[in-house]
């Protein structure tokens, strides 16, 4: 198994995770009581109360918090509490060295120590970040032997002459921290998936593509908009396969099978052969949005210029058939027109409008400043129509030949399908003879800095082939394509 399938992670099960976080939850108890019973260890509180009393407590609390929550598959975000833990410790040799009467009075001992701590969060940042540190000996060790020496060697020798309790106590709030992260690091479990697992830089809807060459980095910051980098594709492909298969679809029983569900199912064909087409790019990095496959439209409540209109999204699978494509558009469809247009995306767009042009535009900046940095609650990105893998237009039943839609600079969506009403052409039969057909002109709009324009045109070579031959879209593909890391 590859081991980009494979990182550590932390189950509620294991009971080295409570045994973590009990010890954690103690030494930040022992700091608080010491301080809030007047303990001042010296003068060293003196300027350090925020560094000796607010940072360990909350990155105590925090690291327990994490390790709970995202212990088992995301716990590379227990690098923060254990960060903000060597500030504290870094913080507190530094306050030991300035204070008279302590045994650091070494330039070299305060280096070396701050040289410890960094390398203590650096091992275990590379072991908790997807396994780049194949083993979790060395993210104990770095811990457990501090333990030991600061026990053994520093700490007993000290007690054993005669030291009152209260006085130790911010000592034993540091041996609780050793201790709790090393029975952390000694309980990891390593666990390995089928599937990507997630890692630091990583998006709720999507993963980093971390293997791509330089150019690919140089090109976002050159063509940093969706619709500076955007391609433009016309193609026309001939109805009478799409015509007959339309026909018998609803001969089975798919009531109202028509171009659009054909079309989205040979994109999400294309997707399923072609992953790299359902990347995106945000915070001038592009993500991989994996087996979720996001197709977004706009609808029409009637067929009337008046009539409101709301955005729908389908989440498709790139195993989805042209049967599994109908059935989730109607469903999407059929609650949009049935009930009033209410959906969760117009109770935002609502609520927003409600308040001054001012503050709408301090809103608008402020969700673009959140997406860029990957804040975005998945929530606001499954209610967004602008964030997914395709937005579809259906332009024949306007009349119109399809339009070259623009890319929307808000949001992630990479394609935008349009396709408009079917046109008929006269041209010369293999007898010589005149002969009346019809073609369906569609245009697709990219966003080139994703992928490369050989990868384009092969993914534009498949979407033609499954419209030329639908009836491959009957069946689940033989092989679904992962995207590159």
């Amino acid at each position: 198994m590859d081991n980009r399938y494979t990182t550590f992670g932390l189950s509620r099960k294991n009971a080295g995770l409570w045994l973590s976080v009990l010890f954690m939850i103690a030494s930040a108890a022992v700091r608080l009581v010491y301080y809030c019973m007047g303990g001042t260890q010296g003068t060293i509180l003196k300027g350090y109360v925020f560094f000796l009393i607010v940072l360990p407590v909350f990155a105590a609390l925090l690291f327990c918090l994490r390790l709970i929550i995202n212990g088992r598959d995301r716990l590379y975000k227990t690098g923060l509490p254990v960060f903000l833990g060597v500030i504290f410790f870094i913080a507190r040799i530094i306050g030991l060295y300035r204070e008279e009467g302590t045994d650091v009075t070494a330039v070299w001992h305060v280096v070396l120590c701050i040289a410890l701590y960094a390398a203590a969060f650096i091992v275990w940042d590379l072991t908790a970040n997807g396994a780049k540190i194949k083993t979790k000996l060395p993210a104990f060790l770095i811990f457990a032997i501090p333990f030991l020496v600061h026990l053994f060697a520093l700490d007993i020798p000290v007690w054993v002459k005669g030291v009152r309790f209260f006085e130790i106590l911010p000592e034993i709030s540091v041996l609780l921290m050793m201790l709790s992260l090393a029975v952390a690091a000694i309980s990891l479990e390593k666990i390995t998936s089928g599937e990507f697992r997630p890692r630091r830089g990583d998006r709720c809807d999507g993963r980093l593509v971390r293997s791509l060459d330089p150019m690919n980095g140089v090109a976002i910051y050159i063509m940093p908009t969706r619709n500076g980098a955007a391609t433009y594709f016309r193609d026309s492909v001939e109805c009478t396969k799409m015509e007959e298969y339309i026909r018998k679809k609803r001969a089975e029983g798919l009531d109202g099978f028509g171009t659009l569900h054909l079309i989205a199912a040979a994109y999400v064909r294309v997707l399923a052969k072609h992953p790299a087409c359902n990347r995106f790019i945000s915070g001038q990095r592009i993500f991989s949005r994996g087996r979720e496959l996001e197709l977004a439209m706009t609808v029409k409540k009637e067929m009337k210029a008046d009539a409101p209109e709301t955005v729908i999204k389908v989440y498709f699978d790139p195993s989805d058939t042209a049967d599994d494509v109908y059935r989730k558009y109607k469903e999407q469809i059929g609650a949009v027109k049935d009930t009033p247009l209410d959906s969760g995306f117009d109770k935002l767009a609502g609520l927003v409008n409600l308040v001054p042009g001012v503050v709408k535009k301090f809103l608008i900046w402020l969700l673009k400043t959140f997406d860029y940095f990957g804040l975005l609650p998945r929530w606001i990105m499954r209610l967004s129509p602008f964030h997914g893998s395709v937005f579809v237009t259906a332009l024949g039943s306007l009349g119109i030949p399809p339009v070259f839609h623009h890319l929307y600079d808000f949001g992630n969506i990479p394609a935008f399908i349009a396709f408009g009403a079917r046109r008929t052409v006269t041209e010369t039969g293999d007898d010589g003879q005149p002969v009346k057909r019809k073609y369906l002109d569609y245009t697709i709009v990219t966003d080139e800095r994703i992928c490369d324009g050989f990868y384009y045109a092969s993914a534009f070579k498949t979407f033609r082939r499954c419209l030329n031959n639908p009836e491959k879209l009957d069946e689940a593909p033989d092989k679904i394509e992962k995207d590159v890391f």
